[in-house]
């Protein structure tokens, strides 16, 4: 989704969260609607759904513009909003302000989910990046600074040293991530590393039908992801240059890899 699309809906999401301020904000003066406690946490219910919507959504923003400035505005315009709506509740009798906790917070009672792990191995850098992003990324109680934290625990090895370089502040956490989804997202790099998976996997030296089913279960694993990269036909090429390489000499093999483009696979 491009920037302006993405602007699109933050405006769309922002003009629904200013309508409940209007809304709630009437029903104080004189003559307006009153509301009832009922009423006050329906629209309290929605203010956190569109919140955690729009915060997604400024989150994809400042990836494809780091400078943009857009957080602080719709932060306060939650916060006001949600203090009013609590402040009312707060005065009825029968709803104390521990009645009010975001929905967020206290419709999943799942157990947290353990952080990914990244080494740096191309093939498991999508897996990691659409684990991160659910359990950390889209946190939108989390600050970026706390965001790009969890995201240098979850790294090791070569993959932490991507992100060394970068500052721990919010405006380096967009950076950090589009660092390493530029050095490992490479689709060139994870389907030869897939083909090189292949030939690594161990032996079946004896008769184990356990064994068995687990090669054969890595080696369809391995074969479809290869799949969702490239055709049979370059599948099959690339196989071949493999096994060619395997018993060539090591000059040849680095004069290989310096004709790679890492951008196209085989032709």
């Amino acid at each position: 989704m491009s920037l302006d699309e993405l602007k699109q809906q933050r405006a769309s999401t922002k003009k629904n969260i200013t309508r409940i301020k209007n809304i709630v904000d009437a029903s104080l003066r004189q003559g307006g609607k009153i509301l009832s406690a009922a009423e006050y946490k329906c629209r309290l219910g929605i203010l956190e759904s569109y919140f955690k919507q729009i915060l997604s959504i400024q989150t994809d923003i400042e990836r494809l513009d780091a400078e943009d400035g857009g957080r602080a505005d719709l932060e306060d315009l939650y916060i006001t909003t949600k203090l009013v709506i609590q402040s009312q509740l707060a005065e009825d009798n029968n709803v104390s302000l521990s009645d009010t906790t975001c929905v967020v917070q206290s419709t999943s009672k799942l157990p947290r989910l353990k952080l990914p792990i990244f080494d740096g191995k191309y093939s498991n850098y999508r897996n990691f990046i659409t684990s991160f992003k659910q359990i950390i990324d889209r946190e939108f109680n989390l600050t970026n600074i706390e965001k790009l934290n969890n995201s240098r625990n979850c790294l090791q090895s070569q993959a932490l040293e991507t992100e060394d370089a970068f500052q721990v502040t919010n405006e380096n956490y967009p950076k950090a991530l589009e660092r390493l989804k530029v050095r490992y997202d490479n689709k060139t790099l994870i389907f030869w590393e897939g083909i090189s998976s292949l030939f690594d996997l161990p032996a079946v030296t004896k008769p184990n039908g356990i064994q068995l089913r687990s090669l054969i279960d890595k080696v369809s694993a391995i074969y479809g992801s290869l799949t969702s990269l490239g055709s049979d036909r370059q599948i099959s090429q690339a196989m071949l240059i493999y096994m060619v390489l395997q018993k060539s000499d090591k000059q040849t093999n680095i004069k290989w890899k310096e004709s790679l483009d890492f951008k196209t696979l085989l032709s």
